[in-house]
């Protein structure tokens, strides 16, 4: 049996999804805890850093080597390692808030405030190590930030997080779930008749018909009214976008629970955090830096860390042009790093190489910032010659088709990779509601 489920797992990770074969690779989650928990009275903070972080750099060198490639994870540990032990300094800087709500702080070092009803207190880098382990371990789980003072103006103004209780949070992760689940299967059978998600050599812009199913046929006019590149783009921004939010939905719900019945502490808990998606309006208002900026999800927004940190070395305001370019340029580019990791080290039955593919996929990230850019410029240019228009309801409708034009030319490069290794063969849902309407059964798969 042990045999089986090894050979099983190395399929896995060498032809679907790429994982870790080494003890190598989870050493470097003891080392970051164990950095950081260190008191700067022992080692000062480039010590930390010159010591830890090239030793967890080499271990996942070898842990990438015994892999045969990268994947998300590993990447971005090293990349979570590198912005806390060089890029900021939280053993110094860093406040954890705290809501103590029949708490009296004694001790000058906490300031406590209110927020609205809530009762606040700002932790600092604890001299215990009892309180020190927790404080720690929190951090590394707060990739945004949220109820956490870092010295940095244009984050800390926006903290403490206000929370939701658990009820609303849970009805609200109820329902992108739902709304993920209808989405994924609705495309899923679109994607089942379309001939370009499983022939990696057709264009973008190949025939389509509408899929024959049993729906409304006004719908299915309407699909064949539309341009070939603008469905099968839509195609692959609501799947991706629906398999974000199935994600960041439904695992949520039991950790809500556990915290509800005192199993799971509050600061780990999703309520407590801020919401996972933004307001889509700010896609129309702001065009691509509203998408990724506001509207998408913010999860690895530390990756704009490392630009922000160049920029004060260089004497650049952060919130210049120029700044805020080193951040977008940082973001975009460690990103498309890390997501080249979801390509597996050895690919079956594809005509390009994993490197190529993991190539395809950076690219997509490498070129947001490329579309920024150009966005920034033009917008600049636009609010000289005409005030005002930006913010018209003729100025966002162009910035939204902007946004809806730039990505029918750049999704086709995301799915390049994935059409190659026929990942559209897999059904996202075992069973389709939507299936089961057009006469074509609920169990696929």
């Amino acid at each position: 049996m042990f045999d089986s489920l090894s050979s099983g797992y190395n399929h896995l990770i060498k032809h679907l999804v790429p994982g870790p074969k080494s003890i190598s690779y989870f050493v470097p989650f003891i080392l970051l805890p164990t950095a950081l928990c260190i008191p700067p009275s022992v080692l000062s903070r480039w010590q930390v850093a010159s010591l830890f972080l090239p030793l967890i750099f080499a271990l996942l060198i070898h842990a990438w080597s015994c892999m045969g490639g990268l994947d998300v994870i590993s990447v971005n540990v090293i990349q979570w390692s590198f912005v806390l032990l060089v890029c900021y300094d939280p053993r110094k800087t860093f406040r954890r808030l705290l809501r103590q709500p029949n708490f009296v702080s004694s001790s000058k070092d906490n300031i406590q405030y209110a927020e609205g009803e809530l009762l606040y207190v700002e932790e600092p880098y604890p001299m215990t190590l009892t309180k020190r382990i927790p404080w720690v371990l929190t951090l590394l789980v707060s990739l945004r930030f949220a109820n956490w003072k870092t010295g940095e103006p244009s984050h800390d103004h926006k903290q403490p997080v206000k929370p939701v209780t658990r009820t609303a949070f849970c009805k609200h992760a109820i329902l992108l779930a739902i709304q993920s689940y209808i989405i994924l299967d609705t495309t899923s059978l679109l994607v089942k008749d379309d001939p370009y998600f499983h022939n990696p050599n057709l264009s973008i812009t190949s025939h389509w018909s509408p899929p024959s199913m049993k729906l409304p046929q006004i719908l299915l006019s309407s699909l064949s009214m539309l341009p070939v590149r603008l469905i099968r783009s839509t195609i692959i921004a609501l799947q991706a976008y629906a398999l974000i939010t199935q994600g960041g939905s439904l695992p949520t719900i039991p950790v809500v629970m556990l915290n509800g019945l005192g199993f799971w502490p509050d600061e780990w808990s999703p309520h407590t955090w801020p919401i996972f998606f933004g307001p889509f309006s700010a896609v129309s208002e702001k065009g691509l830096r509203g998408l990724w900026g506001t509207w998408w999800h913010q999860t690895n927004r530390y990756l704009s860390t490392p630009g922000r940190a160049l920029a004060k070395v260089l004497g650049v305001r952060t919130s210049s042009t120029t700044g805020y370019m080193l951040q977008v340029v940082s973001a975009f580019g460690l990103s498309g790093l890390m997501h080249m990791g979801l390509i597996p080290p050895e690919p079956r039955g594809t005509e390009m190489t994993a490197m190529e593919m993991r190539l395809y996929v950076g690219s997509f990230f490498w070129m947001q910032a490329l579309g920024i850019g150009l966005e920034v410029a033009v917008a600049r240019s636009i609010g000289r010659l005409f005030p005002g228009w930006c913010g018209s309801r003729l100025g966002k409708s162009g910035t939204l088709l902007w946004v809806v034009l730039w990505f029918s030319y750049t999704l086709p490069i995301l799915a390049v990779p994935f059409r190659q290794l026929n990942y559209s063969k897999y059904p996202p849902v075992p069973i389709s509601l939507i299936g089961w309407l057009s006469g074509r059964g609920w169990w696929v798969w």
